[in-house]
């Protein structure tokens, strides 16, 4: 049987949380909302993991919670003690879709007043034009959560950005692909998730989670990547002093001069303590706002094969100003020994993380030339 939940993305319900907050003057919609969910849990009651659906179709299956990827339901197991379930909103008309207890589902479905026998009588009053009236759904404004075993999200019409539950508008579902279908030879499977990698880092309990420090022996990211910047908004670079192949006198002072462009310069925060921690986000030209840094290594000999260890260097610097017309400067004190040398620039996020950008297929964001000093 062909089925269809279509959401009216927004918050979920709390799965956790008890309806005592429900207040005794029942809103003009809370009945319908009560119906609507009884509606819903009577049709859930109907799927099979092989029953087919449409993308990004939200239900219950076998008490799990359920999302439809490539014409299958993929289902996630709820947290200890809890099922699958459709819920009435309180605060606004709809139903959500999320993992509670029975008692709470039914005590929440009571609340409103709405009873088994009316809720079956009215399954497809959520119909009333559109799409879901041409399928005859029972929910109009149903909302969705990922499972979880405490879910604390915010009620319906909370900040999604204080929310602790993954709002079903930023569930993508080719997440669940690996990229096996056209691959070319040699293309190793992605790794996938049906929950956007929410919890990506609990498979590493051994692993310290990234919290703004520099840890040296290495941490898991839970921060999103953040805004991606366009294939015409990517920043690149190229350093005007010291030049490549160019020659500088030993042990004396001179500038690094290094002309950044396509990045809103002058953005970084505290390496110390929000090192990784926050996204990428660009101005409203799509312009990273980030900064740069020079990073100047000691290096055999021009001809030299030998690959750099990069926790050595002669001299770093990160480039924290907005720049001259582009340009940032920098001046290394009492200059290098004589030797080979290569400079590099790291154009970056504000959080210090490497600029992201659109493709894969591009130049490099970074300049890199070799001198002498001599």
């Amino acid at each position: 049987m062909k089925y269809s939940v279509f959401v009216a993305l927004s918050l979920a319900l709390a799965a956790s949380a008890r309806p005592s907050f429900i207040s005794s003057k029942r809103a003009d919609f809370t009945l319908k909302n009560g119906q609507d969910a009884i509606a819903l849990n009577d049709k859930f009651k109907t799927l099979t993991p092989d029953s087919s659906c449409n993308a990004g179709d939200i239900a219950c299956v076998d008490d799990k919670f359920a999302q439809c990827v490539g014409g299958k339901f993929v289902l996630q197991a709820c947290g200890g003690g809890t099922i699958c379930a459709a819920l009435p909103l309180v605060n606004s008309a709809g139903t959500s879709v999320t993992c509670t207890t029975a008692a709470d589902r039914d005590a929440r479905i009571a609340a409103t007043g709405a009873t088994a026998a009316s809720g079956s009588g009215n399954k497809d009053t959520g119909s009333k034009g559109g799409d879901n009236a041409a399928n005859g759904n029972a929910a109009a404004s149903s909302t969705a959560a990922a499972p979880a075993a405490s879910n604390t999200a915010a009620a319906a019409g909370g900040d999604p950005q204080t929310s602790t539950t993954l709002d079903p508008k930023s569930i993508q579902a080719n997440f669940a692909q690996d990229g096996s279908a056209n691959a070319s030879a040699g293309q190793e499977p992605s790794l996938t998730s049906t929950n956007n990698f929410i919890n990506f880092c609990l498979q590493f309990p051994g692993k310290a989670q990234t919290n703004g420090k520099q840890v040296i022996e290495g941490s898991c990211n839970a921060t999103p990547m953040g805004v991606i910047a366009a294939k015409d908004k990517m920043p690149f670079a190229k350093f005007q002093n010291p030049t490549n192949g160019g020659t500088i006198p030993a042990n004396k002072d001179f500038n690094i001069d290094v002309l950044v462009k396509n990045m809103e310069l002058g953005h970084f925060t505290n390496p110390d303590t929000t090192f990784h921690m926050a996204p990428q986000v660009v101005n409203d030209a799509g312009l990273i706002k980030g900064h740069s840094h020079v990073v100047v290594q000691a290096i055999a000999s021009a001809d030299s094969k030998d690959p750099l260890d990069p926790t050595k260097f002669a001299f770093f610097k990160g480039l924290n100003d907005k720049g001259n017309n582009g340009v940032l400067s920098v001046t290394v004190p009492g200059g290098l020994p004589k030797g080979t040398y290569r400079v590099a620039t790291i154009n970056s996020s504000a959080n210090h993380q490497p600029a992201l950008v659109a493709i894969a297929q591009r130049g490099s964001l970074d300049d890199m030339v070799y001198f002498t000093v001599a």
